[in-house]
């Protein structure tokens, strides 16, 4: 919570700031979940035009830009963000052995935003400010020498989601009616998933089994996946109202 706080307090400051001098402001890089929290707070603030980036579409880390009126309706990803790709001469490198090496180069993870892994290379995408960083001192990643260039940020190829929809029936829009029936397990069995801290509303772990879900909600259950709420539909003769939701593979 005291993190939310903190996030929001600075996100309201580059909000000021873009009102006072009419120029782009923007955080680091976000997590899901703190996407999220900007997003709610700044939801109905018609003075405020916030767009999130992270670069290249469908990425899960993103930076909030907070944009003036006269910024052309366009992505602001090339006000700070690049591109850097990486390619090992040999082997195959894993996210984790990639994301490990370039932390210790000596770079914070609010500074980098997603890494691509595409056959024999990755794209990382990363703050404008520590990709010369990158390019000059990444020599391995793990056991395996690398080769790094830049790239424009439309030479990236995007990140590969699959996802699988489902439909289904749920008593009532409670957290656990929904997730037990769009994880296929019993209600019971999805109370006591909340109850332990193993699920997560919208990106922040909820154990209030009586919270009430809403299309566009995001839940996760640990071993267990995650989706997305895409409709609330009919109601059904036993009185079930019918739901459609986006389970990621």
């Amino acid at each position: 919570m005291a993190a939310d706080t903190e996030l929001i307090k600075r996100a309201e400051d580059l909000r000021d700031r873009c009102e006072r001098t009419s120029s782009v402001t923007h955080t680091l890089f976000l997590t899901p979940a703190e996407q999220y929290a900007v997003k709610t707070a700044f939801a109905n603030r018609a003075d405020t035009r916030l767009v999130f980036s992270g670069g290249v579409d469908d990425t899960d880390r993103r930076i909030a830009f907070f944009l003036p009126e006269w910024y052309p309706d366009e992505d602001p990803a090339a006000e700070c963000i690049r591109a850097v790709k990486i390619t090992a001469g040999f082997g195959t490198p894993g996210h984790r052995d990639y994301l490990g090496a370039i932390l210790a180069v000596g770079l914070k993870r609010e500074w980098l935003g997603d890494i691509i892994i595409d056959g024999p290379s990755a794209y990382l995408l990363c703050m404008d400010s520590v990709a010369d960083s990158v390019i000059l001192d990444l020599d391995h990643v793990g056991r395996f020498g690398v080769k790094r260039e830049e790239l424009r940020l439309s030479a990236v190829p995007r990140p590969v989601i699959k996802k699988k929809e489902v439909t289904f029936t749920a008593q009532s829009p409670r957290l656990d009616a929904v997730t037990g029936a769009m994880f296929g397990i019993s209600r019971t069995a999805a109370a006591k998933h909340i109850s332990e801290g193993l699920v997560s509303l919208n990106y922040s772990v909820c154990t209030s089994a009586d919270a009430q879900i809403k299309p566009g909600d995001t839940i996760s259950v640990r071993g267990k996946g995650k989706g997305v709420l895409a409709e609330e539909g009919g109601v059904s003769r036993k009185g079930r109202t019918f739901y459609t939701a986006e389970i990621y593979l």
